[in-house]
């Protein structure tokens, strides 16, 4: 009998349940479904299951309800987080089997939590049971999966939003506000960096002393990955597996390249090379500590600077040079810096003879961006510096909750987060090939062939 994954779901949940007839005339009872959860939504707060309640997942579950979520059960594979979350929500029902969160009918939406190969898995199964779905980044695994979870979406009318909340940031939304207006005009380079160089910063958690395959549901938590002896250290500390995990892409570019899609309006990348390897964290790992990538748009490029060993400068920076200006998004707020435009005709004057200058700076005494003209005489236009006061998590379930209730589609809907999901894959793909550059095609929605 096959494992299943977290609460029992088969490997088999991607394969075709039905013909596309039936499940098309299923969809039709969604939707009913759909506006009927959206009539009790309106009538109280968005009725939450939880599956994954670790370190983000219980993060997310004190966030929804902040929001004014109401949280129904919570589904985890290791005893001690179904404790602490009933720490945070007393008497709070408890399951290992998340078959048994989304088949209940007084919960509305989902949220998605599990370490990174259950994502698209268990969404998928809560969509076909009529459920919304909050999911957190990155949205899947895998590409196809990421696919599959946007065909999933529209043929049953149920929304998904990812979880990248810098989308819902206070300072990505002023940020988007300067770049709509023109302040920094066209954008040609987008330069992106994460810095995290602590253990911690690195994935390395710590395991809890009663981790165990009593306390663990570890046969579960393996689902459709390779079967292996239990490994407390590999499900505390997934990421740095790609067996479970997405690595640094995965984790981290999502939130800078979601501010790059959602600012220049774009969905996929066409090409992206990578580079990096494991220089620090060795011997607990498969995934990278740095990772570089240089994706290109078409119209703009991209470069991703990602270190987990080193300078301290950290946090998610995102700047997009224009040639009228830059704009850096960070976690804590936003910062508009505008070019004034001086073109410096003085230094290469210098190797003219003086009558050829003199006719030069003659003829351009009017010109308003020349030093040798009125540059100097023209209005300057002053830099600004946005801190946010919120750091995006409650907003983002605020959207998502207004949407459930009217139907619309969240800021960070399925198809944006296959978009971000992607862009991570093609890094992690050109990693794992040394550097190969990687190509989409944008209309095929595919990966291209070597160039």
């Amino acid at each position: 009998m096959k494992s299943a994954g977290p609460g029992g779901l088969e490997d088999s949940v991607l394969t075709s349940e039905s013909t596309r007839r039936a499940f098309l005339a299923g969809s039709g009872a969604a939707a009913l479904t759909a506006r009927g959860q959206a009539a009790q939504a309106g009538a109280g707060g968005v009725r939450l299951g939880i599956v994954g309640a670790g370190i983000r997942g219980l993060e997310l579950m004190q966030a929804a309800i902040n929001a004014g979520g109401k949280i129904m059960e919570v589904c985890d594979l290791y005893d001690g987080h179904l404790r602490r979350a009933q720490e945070i929500q007393p008497n709070t029902p408890a399951t290992r089997d998340y078959r048994q969160v989304i088949s209940r009918a007084d919960i509305d939406a989902v949220i998605v939590a599990t370490s990174d190969h259950w994502h698209a898995p268990v969404a998928i199964a809560a969509m076909k049971a009529g459920k919304d779905i909050y999911c957190e980044k990155p949205m899947a695994h895998t590409i196809p999966e990421a696919l599959e979870m946007v065909r999933v979406s529209r043929e049953s009318g149920r929304l998904v939003q990812v979880g990248s909340q810098s989308l819902s940031m206070e300072s990505t939304q002023k940020g988007k506000q300067w770049f709509d207006a023109g302040e920094i005009g066209r954008v040609f380079m987008v330069q992106c960096s994460i810095y995290r160089p602590s253990a911690i910063g690195a994935w390395r958690y710590p395991v809890p002393p009663d981790a165990s395959p009593e306390t663990i549901d570890w046969e579960r938590f393996l689902g459709n990955a390779p079967k292996r002896a239990f490994d407390a250290q590999r499900f505390f500390q997934f990421r740095n597996w790609w067996e479970y995990g997405t690595g640094i892409a995965g984790d981290e570019y999502v939130h800078l390249l979601s501010r790059v899609h959602y600012l220049m309006n774009v969905q996929y990348p066409l090409s992206a090379v990578a580079n990096g390897g494991i220089y620090k964290w060795r011997g607990d790992r498969d995934v990278p500590d740095i990772h570089n990538t240089l994706y290109d748009y078409g119209n703009f490029q991209v470069q991703v600077s990602a270190n987990l060993v080193s300078n301290w400068d950290g946090g998610e920076i995102v700047r997009f040079m224009g040639d009228k200006g830059t704009i850096e998004l960070t976690e804590e707020g936003a910062r508009l810096a505008p070019y004034n435009s001086v073109e410096d005709y003085s230094y290469p004057l210098e190797s003219w003879p003086k009558d050829t200058k003199e006719r030069f700076i003659a003829e351009h005494k009017n010109d308003p961006e020349a030093d040798v003209g009125t540059a100097k005489q023209q209005p300057k236009r002053e830099g600004v510096a946005f801190t946010q006061q919120r750091e995006g998590t409650e907003d983002h379930f605020k959207n998502l909750f207004d949407c459930i209730r009217t139907r619309r589609q969240p800021v960070e809907n399925v198809e944006f987060g296959c978009g971000t999901a992607v862009a991570c894959h093609m890094a992690n793909i050109s990693y794992r090939r040394k550097g190969e550059r990687v190509l989409w095609d944008r209309e095929q929605r595919k990966l291209s062939p070597k160039a």
